[in-house]
């Protein structure tokens, strides 16, 4: 990613316009997902974030939940039938019917302490992809962040700082449809990219 996309100036001005209207009001498509204004918060969080490499989440998540396309994709990535990864992997949640959790955790199976990373980073889960700032979209009314992920606690740092800026220098913001839609797709678009 651009130094630039990384500015928390930057990502706060985008911020600020993506959320001075609602989804309804701009993706009138049927196909559009509708995002909450927590979830753009968390979409430029997940911009701004730089992982520290510490291993906390690897080392106490619990559960690691994945979702059909997180089983078929860690079946692909391990080049073996999505059976034999289920069987293999997975778990029922006790809590969640119809979700599934990773076998081994705490640590991760997958995570690596030599390299300090995940061997199967480019196939990890959504839970993991969304980590530090906790929650799946549109299900919480605020942006979580976990105060063992070094990086999480920058990030919120950096991005509070950067946002009261953003509203100290634009006391009364007047944004084009154009210019809001173009914040929103550029926030989604860190959605597709983690």
């Amino acid at each position: 990613m651009a130094e630039l996309e990384r500015d928390p100036k930057t990502i706060a001005a985008m911020l600020l316009k993506a959320t001075s209207l609602s989804d309804e009001k701009v993706f009138t498509e049927l196909a559009a997902a509708k995002y909450t204004t927590i979830d753009y918060y968390r979409m430029a969080c997940h911009l701004l974030f730089e992982c520290k490499r510490c291993g906390n989440c690897c080392t106490t998540g619990d559960p690691i939940r994945l979702r059909p396309e997180d089983a078929a994709a860690l079946a692909r990535h391990q080049k073996i039938p999505l059976n034999k990864a289920l069987k293999k992997y997975t778990i029922p949640d006790p809590d969640k019917p119809g979700v599934l959790d990773f076998k081994h955790i705490k640590p991760c199976k997958f995570y690596d302490p030599a390299a300090r990373g995940c061997k199967l980073y480019s196939a990890r889960p959504w839970s993991c992809r969304i980590f530090p700032f906790l929650g799946i979209y549109g299900s919480e009314d605020r942006v979580k962040v976990n105060e063992s992920c070094p990086g999480s606690v920058e990030t919120m740092k950096a991005l509070t700082a950067a946002m009261e800026e953003a509203h100290r220098d634009q006391l009364t913001p007047a944004y084009s449809y154009e210019e809001i839609r173009a914040a929103k797709a550029a926030l989604r678009s860190a959605l597709e990219n983690i």
